[in-house]
């Protein structure tokens, strides 16, 4: 007996929702019976198996699975549907990605090889060090505790958990974080922060607590001149300082942040995962790059500034069509013009006083109303490390007061001076040194 179209229409659902209609077959069935499929279902379940966009793979073949049991469940005939589509939609997602990326390194392939052939003359010494060994449960690690709750209530409960999620936090820093830390040179500065000083260079790792006493807010990274802050210019390459290992990072950071559950044994693990994925972000990516660039000259290098011009902005996500990642700022200059500071100085050690003091005029002029209110009511903020701005801007001031001196050699000293001076000062800044202070005058 022939089946009639409803009976064939059903049971092609059927075999959507156990996933074993390919993409094609899909399309090719829904074409071939539309005027018939138009008269057998409302607009909606139409608009929710076949969107308009509907395209002849896995993504949308999930939308279409995910019609089809929303067409069963209203008629009251729920069915189980197969995560078949979902997983070949990842593995689609994830050819996809890689194809952008390998795009995305063609593009900038130019760039790189420029900043490769400088490197090549610029040897930096490299680090052997085995950090893959580090990854997975960390060593020693206290055995789980048992709580009889789940999301804490009471204060006791928020204290008790707030204090074991710390003392996960504390393993983990010290089982994989702090041993990448040391080989790479770096010294702790506190008991989440690690500095290194370098041939007029500084680079920091910093974990920030959160505010509400739980875990860890962020994570603070960067590489810059001992005379700098770290705002400003970026300091690597977009797909290392925001690429995939830097966002499987940030995908749910909540677990170290936030001490609002127990954190039993399930959430031991999860913890140790998001560790993982923060060593990988650094001892893969992060802290080699920083290797590479060992003084003053390769930081301030064409051929390393035109390579992270270059990988400013990624390659369109396939999934949402924009960039994966974007530091471009289309031109507009950061608001604290924190790039005139920095390579404003930078001109200055050169020698290019025209065009160094032409920076540092631009950012005391663009600061100087901010800071003006700013130190009437905090007038210590230049001492201050938490106070950035202010620490830039009397730094700026310091070194444009050098243009005052009339006498060339002189001023080349006095700018000399100022420069040591400041250094001195940020050393601390950074975490490098002890507490230093200056006068305010």
């Amino acid at each position: 007996m022939k089946m009639n179209f409803h009976d064939e229409m059903k049971q092609m659902f059927l075999r959507v929702a156990a996933g074993e209609v390919e993409p094609k077959e899909w399309k090719a069935w829904w074409n071939s019976h539309r005027l018939k499929l138009e008269e057998s279902l409302n607009r909606g379940d139409r608009g929710r198996m076949m969107p308009a966009l509907w395209d002849a793979n896995y993504y949308w073949m999930a939308k279409t699975q995910s019609g089809v049991a929303y067409y069963f469940h209203a008629q009251g005939r729920p069915v189980k549907v197969s995560g078949y589509y979902e997983e070949k939609m990842q593995e689609e997602e994830e050819r996809e990605r890689q194809k952008a990326m390998e795009g995305y390194h063609k593009d900038t392939a130019s760039a790189r090889r420029r900043w490769e052939e400088y490197l090549a003359c610029h040897p930096a010494d490299t680090i052997d060090f085995d950090w893959k060994s580090l990854l997975g449960t960390p060593a020693g690690q206290k055995p789980a505790k048992e709580f009889p709750y789940k999301n804490a209530r009471t204060s006791e409960q928020w204290k008790e958990c707030g204090e074991e999620l710390k003392l996960r936090l504390k393993e983990n820093l010290q089982a994989k974080i702090a041993p990448v830390a040391k080989a790479y040179g770096m010294k702790k500065a506190g008991p989440r922060t690690f500095v290194r000083e370098s041939n007029g260079l500084v680079s920091r790792i910093q974990f920030i607590g959160y505010f509400r006493g739980g875990g860890y807010e962020a994570i603070v990274c960067y590489l810059c001149p001992i005379y700098a802050i770290q705002y400003g210019i970026s300091g690597l390459p977009g797909h290392i300082c925001q690429g995939e290992n830097f966002q499987r990072m940030q995908k749910d950071w909540g677990v170290i942040q936030y001490g609002m559950e127990a954190v039993d044994a399930a959430m031991v693990e999860r913890i140790n995962r998001k560790f993982d994925d923060i060593l990988i972000f650094l001892a893969d990516g992060v802290l080699p790059e920083w290797r590479r660039i060992d003084s003053l000259e390769t930081y301030f290098a064409k051929e390393r500034l035109d390579y992270l011009k270059a990988t400013k902005t990624g390659p369109k996500n396939p999934k949402t069509g924009r960039p994966m990642w974007n530091l471009d700022t289309g031109g507009k200059k950061d608001p604290w013009q924190a790039d005139d500071y920095l390579f404003g100085v930078w001109d200055l050690l050169n020698g290019k006083e025209t065009e160094g003091y032409a920076r540092l005029e631009e950012c005391v002029r663009h600061n100087s109303d901010y800071m003006k209110e700013h130190l009437k009511e905090f007038p210590g903020a230049f001492n201050d490390p938490r106070d950035a701005m202010a620490v830039m801007y009397r730094n700026a001031q310091l070194f444009l007061g050098t243009k005052d001196v009339p006498d060339a050699g002189k001023r080349r000293d006095k700018i000399q001076e100022t420069y040591e001076e400041v250094c001195r000062f940020m050393r601390y800044y950074h975490g490098v040194a002890k507490k230093t202070g200056r006068n305010l005058e």
